[in-house]
């Protein structure tokens, strides 16, 4: 999430959040769309449209791809 928060302002990106299961496989993913704001960083949920406080639990690894 650093990354994100080194965006200039007004940035926007894709985080893909790449996850294990219990057994340390890969799962399925989420993509959390981010908008860099004078505040702070605002990740939403690309599903729902709903801002998402990030958990890291069984994230093994974050890709942040800026768009604009």
């Amino acid at each position: 999430m650093e990354a994100a928060d080194a965006l200039p302002v007004a940035a926007r990106a894709l985080i893909w959040a790449r996850r294990t299961d219990g057994r340390g496989r890969e799962a399925v993913g989420r993509l959390l769309n981010v908008l860099r704001l004078e505040s702070g960083v605002m990740v939403v949920d690309g599903s729902s449209g709903d801002p998402v406080s990030f958990d890291p639990t069984g994230v093994h690894r974050l890709h942040l791809i800026r768009y604009r």
